[in-house]
C-alpha cells in the first residue's frame, strides 16, 4: 500500500512539474487569434497588426483565423471548447461578449462572461449618428422635435435585428420618448450607406471609420458622436449629450481566453498585448480603423469591465423586447 501511495504521489508531482514547466515556457508553439467575423472587416483590421506585434514580443507566430457566423457565436463556442492553455484567443467585442449573452440566451451553448476571461482591453471604436442629407432636420435637437411630431415616420438603418446599433437606437427611443421604424439590411455596410446617401433611409448609427469620409465629403450629415468629448476628426459634431440624445455607444474590443487558462499564462498574454499597444506601428494601424486605444491595467480589470458591460446590456436588451430573427 505504501508503495502505491508513493507511486501516486510521484505521478502527481510529475504532472504538476510538467504543467508548471509548460506555463513557464509559454508560448512554445503558434498562438491563434480567432476573429468572429469575415476577413476585411473592422475586427480583422484590429486583429492583424496586433497578431504581428504579439508574434515578435512572444517569440512565436500569432496567426489570425476567421470564424464568422451566427453573430459571432460560432467563434465564441469554438474558443470556449478549446484547450485552456493560452494558445487559442478570441478577439471579442461589445456585441459578441456582452450583448449576445442575453440576446441569444436561448441559442447560445456557452455563457461568455463565465466561460471566457478577458485578459486585456484593446480599444473603443466611436459611433456616429448620421442622417441622409435629404432628411430635413439639420441637428440632433431638430431630429428629436421632428420625430416627436411624426411618430414612426423616421426610418433608421440596421446591420441586423438584435445587433448593437439596434439596441442603441431602441435605447435612444426610450430616452427621447420617440418611435421610429427600423429597416434591417443584409450584405454588410455597403447597402446601408447607399440607402442613406440616396435618401431611402433617414438615419444610421455607424462606426467612425465608415462615417468619417462620407461626413467630411458632405454625403451624409452627422448629428452626434458617442464619445464623452468631441472627436478631433469631427470637431464640429457635438457629443450625444450635447445634442440632447442621451448616450450613444462606442463599441469596444478585447482579447479573451477560456476561463480555466492558468493565471501565469494570462499574465504573459496581458503583458504582450499591452506592450503591443504601445508600438507606433500598432497605434498607426488602429488609428486607421478609428480605434481609440484603451489598455487595461490588469487581466482582472479587463474581466471586470466585460462583466459590468454584460450586466448593463442585459437590462437594456431585456427591456427592449427585441429578439434575433
Amino acid at each position: 500500500m505504501k508503495k502505491l501511495i508513493t507511486l501516486a504521489t510521484a505521478v502527481a508531482l510529475g504532472i504538476a512539474t510538467t504543467l508548471a514547466s509548460a506555463e513557464d515556457n509559454f508560448p512554445s508553439k503558434p498562438v491563434k487569434i480567432i476573429v468572429p467575423f469575415a476577413p476585411g472587416g473592422a475586427s480583422d483590421a484590429i486583429a492583424r497588426p496586433l497578431a504581428l506585434a504579439m508574434s515578435q514580443i512572444l517569440g512565436q507566430p500569432v496567426v489570425v483565423e476567421n470564424k464568422p457566423g451566427a453573430a459571432g457565436n460560432i467563434a465564441l463556442t469554438h474558443v470556449v471548447r478549446s484547450a485552456a492553455d493560452g494558445y487559442t484567443l478570441l478577439l471579442g467585442n461589445i456585441s459578441t461578449n456582452a450583448m449576445n449573452q442575453t440576446s441569444y440566451a436561448d441559442r447560445l451553448q456557452v455563457v461568455p462572461s463565465k466561460e471566457l476571461t478577458a485578459f486585456g482591453l484593446i480599444g473603443l471604436t466611436p459611433s456616429v449618428l448620421v442622417a441622409s442629407t435629404n432628411f430635413a432636420p439639420k441637428t440632433g435637437r431638430e431630429f428629436l422635435a421632428f420625430s416627436k411630431a411624426n411618430p414612426e415616420r423616421v426610418t433608421y438603418w440596421l446591420p441586423g435585428v438584435a445587433s448593437g446599433p439596434h439596441f442603441d437606437m431602441v435605447e435612444l427611443e426610450r430616452f427621447a420618448g420617440i418611435k421610429m421604424l427600423a429597416v434591417p439590411f443584409s450584405g454588410g455596410a455597403g447597402p446601408g450607406f447607399a440607402a442613406l446617401i440616396g435618401g431611402q433611409i433617414d438615419l444610421g448609427l455607424v462606426n467612425l471609420g465608415g462615417a468619417l469620409p462620407l461626413v467630411t465629403s458632405g454625403k451624409l450629415r452627422a448629428y452626434a458622436v458617442s464619445t464623452p468629448h468631441r472627436l478631433p476628426e469631427l470637431p464640429d459634431v457635438p457629443t450625444a449629450a450635447e445634442a440632447g440624445l442621451g448616450n450613444l455607444t462606442s463599441s469596444w474590443q478585447a482579447l479573451f481566453v477560456p476561463s480555466e487558462t492558468p493565471a501565469q499564462v494570462v499574465r504573459k498574454l496581458h503583458k504582450a498585448l499591452n506592450d503591443s499597444l504601445k508600438r507606433d506601428d500598432v497605434k498607426e494601424a488602429l488609428a486607421k480603423s478609428s480605434t481609440i486605444i484603451t489598455p487595461s491595467k490588469s487581466p482582472d480589470d479587463a474581466q471586470a469591465w466585460v462583466v459590468g458591460e454584460t450586466e448593463r446590456w442585459a437590462k437594456i436588451i431585456t427591456a427592449s423586447g427585441v429578439k434575433p430573427q
